[in-house]
This record gives structure tokens, sequence and C-alpha cells, in this order.
């Protein structure tokens, strides 16, 4: 625990947390910026004052009913010469624009948490990562972990100090994003003048959810913290988790959809919105199309590959900790 306590205000004292609570803020930032411009676009479509919209709606009120004659012509003529009487072109569907079908709905409180919630994680999950293992990076960089063992022999009570504090000091960096989220939809949702009856609809999915986001930044801070012990070079750890993302989750999950289920995205992806599903298409050489896979991995599944990946990173730099001279 003194250990522990030690490397949190080691940790602290150092710019890279700052700049990281600093980044997340910005994230958060970057996403109320654009519900408040969805928001904005909404109640100005509605109030009449949006110029696309109500350009929309004259063309329609000049033009309407050609257009609804031309797609009622086109379709009996694709009939005609088909010999399919069933086929719909949509035709009925044809309608005066209006301003929830030009901009959509702005989805209930809850809902939007969520959806943002689901992008944020990234980037708030590297950000814990990259100060986990810089922390870790910087005392073999800068030749201080050698005479920080001198005076506590033990490595394993080191190592494990280290990684729990990489592991906390994520709270601040992931909690900021969170609480500047909760409180920013509202008040978003408030200045823009939409119905207050969205506000508190679907609250605790995503209050789950954020949990789940709290647990994932600490064990992203425990991975970049044991990441450092076993490449000892921040850097080297952050450019090999990219080019993983880009190489084996971008490009070879693509190739062989049999990978995804193990991969990290999707795990975090399954954890983050308690399951998930994709879609692939097989047999596409087939003269009927393409045939539709879905895909599901469930919150349980994505706990433990993700620990699994955690417990083995953390055994190796563990190891190598262990057994390996430190200057």
């Amino acid at each position: 625990m003194r250990l522990t306590t030690v490397e949190l205000r080691r940790l602290l004292w150092r710019r890279i947390p700052a700049l990281a609570v600093l980044a997340a803020l910005v994230i958060s930032l970057v996403a109320l910026i654009g519900v408040h411009g969805q928001a904005r676009q909404i109640a100005q479509a509605k109030a009449g004052a949006d110029a696309s919209l109500q350009a929309a709606i004259e063309d329609w009120e000049e033009n309407g009913e050609t257009y609804l004659q031309e797609c009622i012509q086109e379709q009996e003529e694709e009939r005609r010469l088909s010999g399919d009487a069933g086929i719909d072109f949509g035709c009925d569907d044809i309608r005066p624009p209006t301003a929830e079908e030009w901009y959509g709905e702005l989805p209930p409180v809850g809902e939007q948490y969520t959806q943002l919630l689901g992008i944020a994680v990234y980037p708030l999950l590297l950000l814990a990562l990259a100060v986990g293992s810089t922390g870790v990076a910087a005392e073999f960089s800068h030749r201080t972990m050698g005479s920080f063992l001198t005076f506590v022999p033990r490595r394993v009570p080191v190592f494990t100090s280290k990684v729990v504090a990489a592991a906390l000091i994520s709270i601040p960096v992931v909690g900021v994003c969170l609480v500047a989220l909760v409180l920013g939809v509202p008040a978003v949702y408030r200045l823009t003048g939409n119905d207050p009856s969205i506000l508190a609809d679907g609250i605790l999915p995503s209050f789950w959810m954020s949990l789940r986001i709290l647990g994932l930044g600490l064990a992203a801070g425990a991975l970049g913290a044991g990441a450092a012990f076993l490449l000892r070079h921040s850097g080297l750890v952050i450019g090999l988790l990219v080019g993983y993302l880009m190489v084996v989750e971008g490009v070879l999950g693509n190739l062989l959809p049999g990978i995804a289920r193990f991969s990290i995205g999707r795990n975090v992806g399954a954890v983050v919105q308690d399951g998930t599903e994709w879609v692939t298409y097989v047999d596409c050489e087939d003269a009927n199309g393409c045939r539709e896979v879905v895909h599901q991995l469930s919150l349980e599944h994505g706990v433990v590959t993700l620990s699994v990946i955690v417990a083995l990173v953390l055994a190796l730099g563990l190891i190598r900790f262990v057994r390996s001279d430190v200057d």
C-alpha cells in the first residue's frame, strides 16, 4: 500500500496525466459540440428557420405532384416490362419534407449518452494505456528504476505497486470525460429548447455502461504498465498497439472473420455495450447474392478475453522485470 501511494504521487507529479486529463476533456467537448450542432439544427428546422428545409418544402409545394406522378409512371413501366405486379418503388412514401425526416429525431438523453460513450471509449482507453506505459517506461529511460530497487529490492511488490498505480491513475482520465458528458448533454438539450420529457429517458443503461468503461480504463492503465515492463519504451508500446490494431484487427480481421471474436476492438465493444453483434457476408459468388451472417459476442466473452490479454501481458512483463538486469 505504501509503495502504491508513492507511485501514485510520482505519477501525479508528471505532466503526462495532466495532459491526458486535458485530452479527455477535449474529447468530451468535441462530442458535446457535435450534439449541440445537431440539436440546434433540429430546433431551427422545427421552428421553420432552416433555409435548407424551407427550400425543400417550397420545392415540394411547386413540384411535389410532378415527382409523385413520375414515380408512379416509372413504377408502372417497370411492372409492365418485368411482368411483376408486385414491384413497389415506394411512391406512397413520397410526402412533403418535415424537420424529423430532414434531420432526424434527437435521441433521448440516455440513448445519446450510450452513443457518445460507445465512440469516446476507444481514445479514452488509449490515453489510459499511454499514461500507464509512459510512467513505467520513463523510469527505464531515465535509469531511475535501478535506484528505486536499491531501496526496495523485492521486485514483485515494486512491479505490483507500479501496475496498480498506473491502473488507478486512469480514473481521473476516464472520469473527467464521463462527468463532462453527463453534465453537458442535458445542458445542451435545455439550451437548444428540446422537449424536457427526453431528458430522463434511458439513464440507467448509460450508468452501467459508464462503470464498465471505468473498469476498462483500469485494465488499460495496467496493460500499459505491464507492456512497458516488457518492452521498456512507451513509444514502442503504443506503436506496436497501433500497428496490431491496423494490421491484425483492421486487415486480417476483415479477411478472416473467425479471428474477430478474439480481437481487442470487438471485445471492448462487447463489454461497453453489454454484448455486441456485427454482420459479415459470405457466398457472394452465388447467383442469389451474398448470404448474411450475424455474429454475436456477449459481455462475459468480452470480459474473459480482455482479462486473458491483460493477464498475459502482465505475466510477461513481470517475468522480464524479475529475471533481467535493471540499470
